[in-house]
């Protein structure tokens, strides 16, 4: 997991190269302008999904994880709280390929708040509860798919 500001996104392209495609889209498009839904852009296979969340409280927040993608999560109208735990302290879970989502049952025991003009980006290995706001939220998820050999590691 990381977060960050969003100023700063660029500077994890040397770590993970998908990025630049990211940050290519945001230097082009004004997120606040497009409508909420799914957008491509990328032959490689990355999208965004815009979206209004509702408000969400902490118990609420159901972690989640992917196999073949990489969120980058993005607020865009306010602050989220987000809780992470990592995979290999979670029970196994069904895994949904079709939609590449796991649910887990434990809580998260772990939050962050990633303000308005920062960004979170979870891994394969890192369950995620997104949603937690007192208001409703608009924001930005990124979707970049992982290498094939990723989740072997």
């Amino acid at each position: 997991m990381i977060i960050d500001d969003i100023t700063h996104l660029k500077d994890y392209i040397r770590f993970l190269p998908m990025l630049k495609t990211v940050v290519g889209f945001l230097d082009s498009h004004d997120l606040q302008a497009l409508p909420e839904g799914r957008f491509e852009w990328d032959a490689d296979g990355c999208f965004v999904n815009l979206q209004t969340i509702p408000p969400k409280a902490p118990t609420q927040a159901v972690l989640e994880s992917h196999k073949k993608m990489i969120d980058i999560q993005i607020p865009l109208t306010g602050d989220e709280t987000m809780g992470y735990s990592p995979l290999k302290e979670l029970k196994p879970t069904s895994y949904d390929e079709t939609k590449d989502i796991s649910f887990y049952k434990e809580c998260s025991g772990n939050f962050v708040t990633v303000k308005k003009g920062m960004f979170a980006i979870f891994f394969p290995q890192d369950a995620h509860a997104p949603g937690v706001t007192q208001t409703a939220l608009k924001k930005a998820v990124f979707k970049i798919p992982v290498s094939d050999d990723w989740n072997q590691q």
